[in-house]
């Protein structure tokens, strides 16, 4: 059993890799909304639960079947979009300098 304080389930990002053909059960406007919204960018669980109006269990399903017909990828959210992303916490060192030579 995992321990939640010492090794947490990583939060994911989700994002639509092809429009798929839904069955009827998922031609809903709330699951299209969560399509269009996984088609712009990578998307967590808890945005497409407020963008669709879903609930976690129904939302669950509909990314599981997406999983299954190879139309989704998924992301731990740790994971920068981009080098420049990963550089990010030293905006600090940045500013530093520019203060300094605002001082000059």
């Amino acid at each position: 059993m995992r321990s939640a304080t010492l090794n947490p389930l990583p939060m994911k990002e989700y994002r639509l890799l092809a429009w798929p053909e839904l069955p009827a059960d998922y031609r809903r406007t709330a699951h299209r909304r969560a399509l269009s919204e996984m088609s712009q960018r990578y998307v967590s669980l808890a945005k497409l639960v407020e963008v669709s109006g879903l609930k976690k269990a129904e939302l669950r399903a509909f990314l599981e079947m997406l999983d299954g017909r190879a139309a989704l990828a998924d992301r731990d959210t740790t994971a920068p979009d981009s080098f420049l992303d990963s550089i990010r916490p030293l905006g600090w060192l940045r500013r530093a300098i520019n203060s300094s030579h605002a001082r000059r």
